[in-house]
């Protein structure tokens, strides 16, 4: 940050030393933990507070939509001469569709695509409208139309599509009452031709109308009977982040909470609960493997969107859960089970869904800052910059002053970068930092002050001057036996200051 100067001179030539600030650091408990995840206990001591999305099972893996909608192969049976425009063929139809188990009555499109491909077999080209009459889009039923060229004169054919997000469809269309779309196709003479258009005897024209790429934004009707399995594991950061050896903490309060988001009622069943660090972990508690109920979300007034999911807590605090944290778990894996609607149609076909809205798993964790550990690590990144000198530097020395405002020994190391971020050189000191001086309360009532200096090589002093950033590391270690916990404290800071005396040959 501060530059290096020097001055020159041709005759005498002398050695000079020239002591510079480098760059100074405060590192803090925020630097290990962001502040939204620490709360602050009645004493002024720190919980770490996690929160975390274990699953979210959505309805899109029993509600969906039919990709094929419409095909139809027309083949003309008497030949025709017909005036341009003419409508040569309509075909209206109600279509009731499987959508594997449930019983749909209402639909919003959230987008996708309706996309028309059609070949014309006519000596001229063809001009057809397709509309779903039980939809809705700006105010009126949707409709796609296009040219199609002819295929035995041009050898193309007509693909288009048409952007339906948004649309709303009745789906009570057919005998059924649900499930079901109605449609129009129109065909008429190429209402572009100057002369009345010959159609032959078995001229034909193929036509194929599907949905594409189509989220669901909002469905109502009865969803059917669905069992629900879902075996995945998840990258857990929270501990892996905090780069720790070893751990031993008390107290901790954790829960996972079950969100039902449907309009439907469910059970579930927590078969298996496990982390995986240094060991794998099962977590014990009467909630694994036992069946729960939940209850349907609600919502108020209906097609408003305003969903209150139900929701089931499960503790716990009497598990094996302080084990399960001191495993240093990297990842979380999961074996659920349930149904959905396990009484069947209880709704009379009420039920419904959201967008994005499902089973969701949920832990909270609240861990007090009431630990033993070993590794914690505390970082920083800090540009600077030192001005370049043409003169030949014999030497350096790096002089450190270190400020430990925590309860813990630390240890650190700097490593300097380039401004790409690669590392470039490493400088370690040999010896630990004490921990601050600390009252019967285990509070640290006045920081420990260090004092280092370390000679740096010619290569090291070359890194120095050419590199722009320094990353500096601490370990803090409160030794890991067992009655050795300390407390963290807002205020608990590791401060490092350092300068560099650098020994200048002028000519």
């Amino acid at each position: 940050m501060a530059g290096l100067l020097a001055s020159c001179a041709k005759d005498p030539s002398w050695d000079v030393d020239v002591r510079t600030p480098l760059f100074n650091t405060s590192l803090g408990v925020n630097d290990l933990i962001a502040d939204s995840m620490l709360i602050e206990n009645p004493d002024t001591s720190l919980t770490f507070v996690m929160d975390f999305d274990l699953f979210n099972i959505t309805a899109d893996t029993f509600v969906n939509m039919p990709d094929s909608l419409f095909y139809a192969h027309y083949v003309m049976p008497v030949g025709l001469t017909v005036p341009p425009g003419t409508l040569v063929l309509q075909k209206t139809e109600s279509r009731y569709y499987n959508l594997g188990g449930a019983l749909l009555t209402q639909m919003r499109i959230k987008s996708g695509t309706l996309n028309i491909r059609a070949y014309n077999y006519v000596g001229d080209a063809a001009y057809i409208e397709y509309s779903i009459d039980n939809s809705m889009l700006n105010g009126a039923p949707i409709v796609a139309s296009g040219l199609i060229p002819s295929f035995p004169a041009t050898g193309e054919y007509l693909e288009t599509q048409l952007d339906v997000s948004g649309m709303y469809l009745d789906l009570t269309q057919s005998y059924m009452h649900c499930n079901s779309l109605k449609s129009t196709m129109k065909v008429f003479a190429n209402p572009n031709a100057t002369t009345d258009i010959v159609v032959n005897f078995n001229d034909s024209i193929n036509i194929l109308v599907e949905f594409k790429n189509i989220v669901i934004d909002y469905s109502r009707g009865y969803f059917g009977q669905h069992e629900i399995n879902s075996i995945s594991a998840e990258s857990f950061p929270f501990i892996e982040d905090l780069g720790i050896d070893y751990l031993d903490m008390e107290n901790i309060a954790m829960t996972l909470t079950m969100e039902n988001h449907l309009g439907a009622d469910a059970t579930f069943t927590i078969n298996e609960l496990a982390g995986h660090g240094i060991t794998d972990i099962a977590l014990n508690s009467e909630w694994i493997g036992k069946a729960i109920n939940l209850t349907r979300a609600t919502e108020n007034p209906v097609n408003s969107g305003n969903v209150t999911p139900s929701v089931f807590e499960m503790n716990f605090d009497a598990s094996n859960v302080e084990a399960f944290f001191e495993n240093l778990p990297d990842s979380i894996s999961y074996d659920f089970s349930g149904t959905v609607n396990p009484l069947g149609n209880i709704s009379t076909g009420n039920d419904f869904v959201y967008y994005g809205q499902g089973l969701r798993g949920k832990i909270h964790a609240e861990i007090p800052m009431n630990i033993a550990v070993q590794g914690l690590t505390l970082s920083d990144t800090i540009d600077y910059e030192l001005n370049k000198s043409n003169n030949f530097i014999t030497q350096s020395e790096l002089f450190l002053d270190i400020s430990n405002g925590f309860p813990l020994t630390a240890s650190f190391k700097i490593f300097l970068t380039d401004e790409a971020d690669n590392v470039i050189d490493s400088i370690i000191p040999d010896n630990n930092i004490p921990s601050g001086t600390v009252n019967a309360e285990g509070k640290v009532t006045a920081p420990s002050l260090t004092q280092m200096k370390i000679t740096l090589n010619e290569n090291q002093t070359t890194h120095l001057y050419a590199c722009k950033k320094a990353i500096v590391v601490a370990k803090l270690n409160t030794g890991g036996i067992s009655g050795q916990k300390v407390k963290f404290y807002p205020w608990y800071h590791l401060n490092v200051l350092a300068t560099g005396l650098f020994n200048i040959f002028i000519e």
